[in-house]
């Protein structure tokens, strides 16, 4: 099941915080079975859509704010170097706008997902096609470590070929070409054991890429089945997000909140990847080579139970989209020399909450 609106789960121990936590667990009942809950984590207003820096709006509560305020928590990946592996391997992760429709009204919403093999997409199935309304138009933004970011934006088709709402995970095909340096992303063999150490990464809040470590492991209580339960802090926009291990291997993709910080026992969900893999028919994972780590492969058989939908017919070359290069606010098209990846962000006055996490 999805439940949205995680920072409603987390609480920081303030009486704000504490009757939010207990206003959720009202709510819980009533989300419980998501083909009747929206599933959204956020709504933006339409027009943000194809923007880079969303602007802060009050349907994001404090979320935004959280992202830079708990600096502990989230890490930049933009700081860390260009050829750090986690980095590299991460930049198949993008951040999903969707423009989505609902009772007659559009807004904005945002998830993480990831760049597979066969130019696939890998979110959350209450992200795409959702539980609820329509997703009229979806897009992947890459690239995006801070408000000055080169970005690449890459359209994605809104109607999956694979999808699960049990296991809450869809795969879509981009609209356009990847870039050709991305690397294939490794998938465990297996599901995380309890109380191992994770790593989560993602657009919290649609902000800029993070990675959360801190405190970040599978819950020490795990059922038997595909459900991951994990403690490893996420917001609204982490829908989607890859869970990988300590040998950066994925092992789970987030869905869920339910984290209460102040209580040991709560815990994030996720859908383990095994799981994924065992019923798709797209993803399968090919025999290791010592090294341990797998690696997806489109279209491969499956014995698996979950069926695609039909592939679409080429479209012509003439009428591919592309991939467009989205320089964020301030960012000069040409801008020639500037800063490496560890230095100031400069050129709007949006950047100046991360250049005094850079600054530290």
């Amino acid at each position: 099941m999805a439940r949205p609106f995680d920072e409603f789960y987390r609480s920081r121990g303030t009486p704000k915080h504490r009757l939010a936590a207990a206003l959720t667990a009202a709510m819980i009942g009533a989300a419980a079975f998501a083909s009747n809950a929206s599933a959204i984590d956020f709504k933006l207003p339409a027009e943000d859509y194809g923007k880079v820096v969303l602007p802060l709006r009050q349907s994001l509560g404090d979320a935004a704010r959280d992202v830079v305020d708990r600096q502990n928590v989230f890490e930049p990946i933009g700081l860390l170097r260009d050829d750090e592996p986690m980095r590299r391997l991460s930049r198949a992760v993008g951040r999903l706008d969707l423009k989505v429709e609902e009772n007659g009204k559009e807004f904005l919403s945002t998830c993480t997902a990831t760049i597979v093999e066969g130019n696939l997409v890998l979110t959350n199935y209450h992200c795409i096609p959702g539980f609820s309304g329509k997703v009229l138009e979806a897009s992947l933004l890459l690239d995006y470590y801070g408000p000055d970011s080169q970005t690449t934006r890459i359209p994605v088709e809104t109607t999956p070929v694979e999808n699960d709402p049990r296991l809450d995970y869809s795969l879509s095909r981009l609209a356009g070409p990847p870039p050709a340096d991305l690397l294939p992303i490794p998938f465990s063999r297996e599901r995380s054991r309890p109380l191992q150490r994770l790593t989560v990464i993602h657009h919290p809040a649609g902000q800029p890429k993070m990675m959360t470590q801190f405190r970040c492991y599978a819950a020490e209580k795990q059922e038997d089945g595909p459900t991951l339960r994990h403690r490893c802090d996420t917001l609204p926009g982490s829908s989607g997000a890859l869970i990988f291990n300590s040998e950066r291997q994925v092992v789970g993709i987030h869905h869920s909140g339910g984290l209460n910080e102040n209580d040991p026992s709560s815990f994030n969900e996720g859908s383990n990847t095994v799981d994924i893999i065992g019923r798709s028919a797209f993803l399968h994972l090919l025999p290791t080579t010592g090294g341990g780590a797998s690696v997806p492969v489109a279209n491969a058989p499956s014995s698996g139970t979950s069926t695609p939908a039909p592939t679409a017919a080429p479209r012509p070359a003439s009428a591919q989209p592309t991939a467009v290069q989205q320089p964020a606010a301030g960012h000069s098209p040409n801008p020639g020399p500037g800063p490496g990846p560890n230095e100031i962000i400069s050129g709007s006055a949006a950047a100046q909450p991360y250049n005094d996490i850079l600054g530290q």
